[in-house]
């Protein structure tokens, strides 16, 4: 069976700087989605020094509607979550003006990179079916996986997973569903780990 397999686009790289910042009513993350209405309150801060920066209402528009759009799914939710929080990681990363500090708090930056490196850190086990065939193949789908996410270039990652989405599309029409779920996750995970070198590990 052909599997369709969803890759996430990861936005935003840079370098690392440190922020700050107060506010009595600032977002929480009890919901994930709640990295998409920090990230925007980050813009929304940052345009009133800038007001004239049209990019800004641009992105503060883009964030608003991903939380207005997030479905109720918890993975599918989950998965918009990280789209803001990589925007927000992104922000925290490049060089901030001086008279415009990043308007968020030390305990908001630790949260966001627990939260995007639980993200990246993410291994589903290969499952047992009971079928030798199937099993020996998602044990080597999962260890080609590791491999893949234990390198530290781009060049590595593409040869260590090479082949892995016509591996799984490979897999016989009757194969299990919970092994063909866990095959799709980790291609996933796979293009995870790619996203993170191309974009670098949460701050």
């Amino acid at each position: 069976m052909k599997l369709v397999l969803g890759v996430l686009l990861a936005i935003g790289c840079g370098s690392s700087s440190s922020g700050g910042g107060a506010g009595s009513e600032r977002p929480t993350v009890a919901d994930p989605i709640g990295y998409c209405a920090r990230a925007r309150g980050v813009l929304q801060r940052r345009k009133r020094c800038f007001a004239e920066d049209a990019s800004l209402t641009m992105s503060i528009a883009e964030l608003a509607e991903l939380e207005r759009g997030a479905p109720a799914d918890p993975a599918a939710r989950r998965r918009v979550a990280v789209e803001c929080a990589v925007r927000l990681d992104s922000m925290a990363r490049v060089p901030q003006p001086d008279n415009c500090p990043l308007d968020a708090t030390d305990a908001e930056l630790v949260e966001l990179s627990a939260f995007l490196a639980a993200w990246y850190g993410e291994r589903t086990p290969a499952p047992t079916t009971g079928d030798a065939g199937t099993d020996t193949a998602l044990l080597a789908l999962a260890h080609q996986r590791d491999a893949a996410c234990a390198c530290k270039k781009l060049a590595c990652l593409s040869t260590a997973s090479a082949g892995l989405v016509d591996e799984i599309a490979a897999l016989p029409t009757a194969t299990p569903k919970v092994a063909l779920d866990a095959a799709a996750a980790i291609a996933d995970q796979v293009a995870r780990c790619k996203q993170r070198l191309v974009y670098g590990a949460p701050r």
